[in-house]
C-alpha cells in the first residue's frame, strides 16, 4: 500500500489509526460523554454491516428512536450535539469497546454487536480503499488480504508501515 494521502486523512491515536474526522480531542474525552441509560449502541468493525442495520432499526414503525452520527465522528461538540436528542438515541461506532465511554458501561446501555463474516469484511473494505482517492492506495487483492489477516487496518494497528 502506498501512502499517498494517508497524513491527510488519517492519524493514530493510542496506537490505532483513525479517520482524521476523528478528532484527538474528541478521543481523548470519551470518558466525558453522558450516557442515557436507554441509549443503543451499534458497535462493529469497518465495513461489517452498520448501516445496513441502522437502516432496519431506523425503519422499525413507532420505535420513537432517533440514528445518530457514529459517537467518534466530530470533534468535542459532538457530546453537545448528541444532548439535544430527545428520542432514544440508537448511536452507531466503530470504536473498541476498551475505547467505548466508561459511561457506556457503567450504565449496562445496549449494545448490539455486528459482525460480518471475515472475508466479506475485507472484500468490502478492499473495495472500499480502491474506490476512495482519500485513502492511501491499495495495490493488489493479496498485499490488501494479507495485511487484514494480520490485524493491519484502520481501527486496528498500523495498516500502512
Amino acid at each position: 500500500m502506498s501512502s499517498h494521502n494517508q497524513s491527510s486523512v488519517l492519524h493514530k491515536f493510542k496506537g490505532i489509526l483513525y479517520s482524521t474526522m476523528s478528532s484527538e480531542e474528541l478521543l481523548n474525552s470519551l470518558d466525558s460523554f453522558s450516557a442515557r441509560e436507554d441509549d443503543v449502541f451499534l458497535v462493529s468493525y469497518p465495513k461489517s454491516g452498520t448501516h445496513w442495520i441502522a437502516k432496519v432499526i431506523e425503519n422499525i414503525p413507532n420505535a420513537g428512536i432517533t440514528l445518530t452520527s457514529p459517537i467518534e465522528l466530530g470533534d468535542i461538540s459532538k457530546f453537545e450535539e448528541l444532548k439535544m436528542y430527545y428520542k432514544k438515541r440508537v448511536i452507531p461506532t466503530h470504536l473498541s469497546y476498551n475505547m467505548l465511554p466508561m459511561d457506556i458501561k457503567q450504565k449496562q446501555c445496549k449494545i448490539i454487536y455486528i459482525v460480518r463474516n471475515p472475508k466479506d469484511t475485507a472484500v468490502s473494505l478492499f473495495h472500499y480503499y480502491k474506490d476512495n482517492p482519500n485513502l492511501p492506495s491499495v495495490e493488489t487483492w493479496a498485499t490488501f488480504l494479507e495485511l487484514f489477516l494480520k490485524g493491519k487496518g484502520k481501527y486496528n494497528n498500523d495498516f500502512y508501515s
